[in-house]
């Protein structure tokens, strides 16, 4: 992913809708493959056929804090490492109350579909609880200010709802209501139950952590020096772990609301930040933490400005007397405040800190990001070499804030190569990481029945976000992945499927792919149960993912039969 987009991101709203609503209204499934010689193996790829577009969302307030209304293209002005750009793409988001998400999809019989109903203009709200590592009473702390911003917030707000301890849990989705987050808040907070706030399944987080480099044989010394030196790599090795947790868990949410058109807000409480995305922290070869993870850092930041999420960091510590030996303390949290508005900063968002008054900056945090500007242009700058690009831009009048994210890392899109693309398509498969939207498909899914041993699996995937690339007789070429994976009540992997498609497609079937999707067929044999199958796919030219859920029941009696 890069800092910039690809043209299609903005007009994404009206281009997929159509071309998926045509798909959908295709009463028979996918074909298994395409006709015979339309689809043969070609890897001769030349370059990428879509031009990019770096959006940027601008919150424009008055001297008193309120929104803007009325501006137009002619108002702003943008540059770019200070070089004027062209605006190409504007619109203006005012939030509606009356609007209603989209009618339901309705899908044939077994038929299923990761994309997204919520209304284009309607902002998607994120709240992340980061207690890794937090203390037992800023985390009393901040879940009884969460569950009093949840029971005030207003109802028909679209809210996903996150806790990050040893995993990442999912406790509401994306396509979520605050309505039923406020009922169960308020029930919690009547009968001030020390239990866990649940409105889905509880779901199992399995990050794979590194093993402890740190580990060594115990050397004659000084029992105290020594001590010191395993507790202080203790510490570092668990930041470690920490960064990377983070790292990840924010990448998966951002592939997560990728399809989700318009901006996103981020709220994240947490009593520790630990990197910043600004580049003088980023630079390799040097030692300060954040560089340690230069390119992990680098893809968080590239994700994130594509899904246009916008970060609200919330320090959950509060306010905390200063006394002579507080130094050490005081010191962390200037640390923590500078990562925190560096975070705010590069995204677009606002930090919170210093303040009891978490509910508050819950609130205003929903309420700035609800009504916005959308402002896109083609960088003059076309090379993509993966530096910092820092982002201005001005208003015409007296009297306005703005409030964008500061830059971006130019970032260039290299397929995955070897295990790459399979391992980060099965890092997006595990049942508690959301589903991804970044690549929109359909699904049909068949159970076994008495001609058939294997469930039967067809896919069509959304070809207006495949990167294809040209090739030799007028072909496009494209790498994909798809994996298939059946997860029991207990979050184990009771069986799955891999496949990748190489294929050259010739011009006459390519018009006919764009309208209905690329196809694809699965097969996977379970044995009578219950589970939840999920199934995914990488583009390996713009390594998007998508994925979508497939709740699936095998009754023995289709077993039996065979």
């Amino acid at each position: 992913m890069t800092g910039g987009n690809h043209f299609r991101v903005v007009i994404r709203g009206a281009v997929t809708l159509l071309s998926l609503s045509a798909l959908l209204s295709a009463q028979n499934p996918a074909p298994a493959s395409p006709p015979p010689g339309a689809v043969e193996s070609n890897s001769i790829a030349t370059f990428h056929a879509t031009s990019r577009l770096v959006l940027v969302d601008v919150v424009a307030t008055d001297k008193t804090g309120k929104f803007v209304p009325g501006l137009t293209p002619d108002d702003f002005t943008v540059l770019e490492d200070g070089k004027p750009q062209r605006i190409s793409g504007f619109s203006a988001h005012v939030a509606d109350t009356t609007a209603r998400s989209l009618p339901a999809i309705q899908l044939p019989p077994h038929q299923y579909t990761n994309f997204t109903t919520l209304p284009p203009d309607r902002a998607v709200n994120i709240i992340l609880l980061d207690m890794l590592d937090m203390p037992r009473l800023d985390q009393s702390y901040a879940r009884q200010e969460m569950l009093k911003f949840l029971a005030a917030m207003p109802p028909g707000q679209t809210v996903a709802l996150f806790a990050l301890n040893s995993r990442l849990t999912m406790v509401q989705g994306f396509t979520g209501s605050s309505d039923s987050l406020v009922a169960a808040a308020k029930r919690l907070l009547l009968d001030n139950s020390t239990s866990h706030l649940r409105t889905e399944k509880d779901e199992r987080q399995t990050w794979e952590i590194p093993d402890n480099p740190l580990g060594s044989p115990s050397l004659p010394g000084d029992p105290a020096a020594l001590l010191n030196d395993a507790l202080s790599q203790e510490q570092e090795y668990q930041g470690e772990v920490r960064t990377l947790m983070v790292l990840q868990s924010l990448q998966a949410l951002a592939r997560s609301v990728s399809g989700y058109s318009g901006r996103k807000n981020l709220l994240w409480l947490s009593s520790e930040f630990p990197f910043r995305f600004d580049p003088e922290f980023n630079r390799e070869g040097q030692s300060h933490q954040d560089r340690d993870h230069h390119s992990q850092i680098l893809e968080t930041a590239s994700l994130m400005a594509a899904s246009q999420i916008a970060v609200y960091p919330i320090d959950v510590t509060g306010l905390t007397p200063d006394t002579p030996y507080t130094t050490g303390r005081v010191l962390n949290r200037w640390d923590r405040q500078d990562a925190m508005a560096d975070i705010a900063r590069q995204t677009g968002g606002l930090a919170f800190y210093g303040s009891n008054d978490l509910k508050s900056a819950m609130l205003r945090s929903i309420q700035e990001g609800t009504n916005y500007y959308t402002v896109a242009y083609a960088p003059t700058n076309s090379d993509w070499n993966g530096k910092y690009r820092k982002i201005e831009i001005k208003v015409k009048g007296p009297h306005v804030e703005l409030r964008h994210r500061s830059g971006y890392y130019a970032v260039s899109q290299p397929e995955f190569k070897g295990d790459e693309a399979a391992k980060m398509l099965a890092s997006a498969m595990l049942p508690t990481v959301p589903e991804s939207t970044m690549l929109l498909l359909r699904v049909q899914v068949l159970p076994p029945d008495q001609d058939h041993r294997a469930v039967r699996i067809d896919y069509a995937v959304e070809a207006q976000d495949i990167a294809f690339t040209d090739v030799s007789g007028k072909r496009k070429h494209a790498a994909i992945d798809f994996m298939a994976a059946a997860w029991d009540k207990h979050n184990q992997d009771i069986g799955h499927v891999t496949d990748k498609m190489e294929t050259s497609i010739r011009p006459e079937v390519f018009d006919q792919v764009m309208k209905t999707g690329l196809p694809m067929h699965q097969e996977l044999e379970l044995k009578p149960g219950s589970y939840l199958l999920r199934l995914g796919v990488i583009d390996r030219g713009s390594q998007k993912i998508g994925t979508v859920d497939v709740p699936l029941t095998i009754p023995a009696s289709e077993i039996s039969k065979k």
